[in-house]
């Protein structure tokens, strides 16, 4: 994560070894917030952006850019947020 960026606010597991995977030949990065339970990636597409996704059995899927843009530029709620589930039904197309 990036200082000063609103993912500083949510609190990380500390182990990384733990949160790479390799997805159609990338490796995605990913982090779920202890807290509030919102998990967030990076690497698709050889990218470095962190993004808001859905962490499925098989793989990790992107949700879609409106639910990226809500979950990276607030603030960790602190606990889990109603309306959260059905963000993670929107995903990226």
């Amino acid at each position: 994560m990036r200082e000063g960026d609103k993912l500083d606010t949510h609190l990380w597991a500390a182990d990384q070894a733990l949160h790479r995977i390799e997805q159609d030949g990338k490796t995605i990065v990913y982090w779920r917030c202890l807290r509030c339970g919102r998990d967030f990636a990076e690497g698709f597409d050889g990218v470095n952006a962190w993004e808001a996704v859905y962490v499925g059995v098989l793989r990790i899927e992107r949700l879609a850019k409106s639910v990226t843009d809500i979950w990276l530029f607030e603030p960790c709620p602190g606990e889990p947020r109603l309306g959260d589930d059905e963000l993670r039904a929107v995903r990226r197309s």
